[in-house]
């Protein structure tokens, strides 16, 4: 530790930082076991031990809870992991440079919106009488939709606007990988003969787009 004092002076901070801001903040999670009181703050209330776990899993509609959680992880899943991916493997085939920053710029603008202002445009998008959705549904001869009423469409609705809001970010990461790929494996492929598409599944796949991780959702 002597010898190398200086790196382990770098990691400091790194440390620090995990320790006050993810572990410390973990030690409040006992507030499930108490009756918590807002005047006594957490550590002051009195405990409760199961109580509150007793009424969460004799709820009657726990298995409606769990079911929807896992529906909506996985739907979310299989639809936010493959778009980015899709939208980053297109931009790199774009060989114009002021198209490629335009999109960029329209696909990465929503990441910056709160979740509060992007939640109040999805209202105004899909309102059933002044919404623009609805209103282009009307113009076509078709019947308004009460998208934020029917219960059966809340999982859409959720899982799509999440995909409309972080996807050019998530899409800028794996740019980000395909500039890294080395030129001359797509040499090699095109003196071997490959198509486009024997290019992508050679080479930029395994290079940016790695398997999603089953504890991602």
């Amino acid at each position: 530790m002597r010898r190398h004092w200086q790196l382990y002076l770098i990691v400091v901070p790194p440390i620090l930082y995990f320790l006050i801001f993810k572990y410390v903040p973990m030690l409040n999670a006992v507030i499930a076991f108490k009756d918590y009181s807002v005047v006594k703050g957490i550590w002051s209330s009195p405990w409760a031990g199961f109580k509150h776990f007793e009424l969460f899993f004799g709820n009657p509609v726990f298995w409606t809870l769990i079911k929807n959680t896992l529906f909506i992880s996985i739907y979310h899943l299989a639809v936010g992991f493959p778009i980015p991916i899709i939208l980053a493997l297109a931009l790199n085939e774009i060989r114009s440079g002021f198209f490629k920053r335009a999109v960029q710029l329209v696909t990465y603008a929503p990441y910056f919106i709160s979740t509060v202002v992007m939640v109040s445009m999805i209202m105004l998008l899909l309102a059933p009488r002044l919404g623009i959705v609805n209103q282009a549904l009307q113009s076509l001869g078709l019947g308004a939709i009460n998208f934020l009423g029917e219960p059966g469409l809340f999982r859409s609705v959720y899982v799509w606007s999440d995909v409309w809001q972080n996807t050019g970010y998530s899409a800028v990461i794996y740019l980000a990988a395909l500039a890294g790929i080395d030129p001359s494996l797509y040499e090699a492929a095109k003196v071997d003969g490959a198509s486009r598409w024997q290019k992508s599944s050679t080479s930029t796949f395994p290079a940016c787009c790695p398997p999603p991780s089953l504890f991602s959702f």
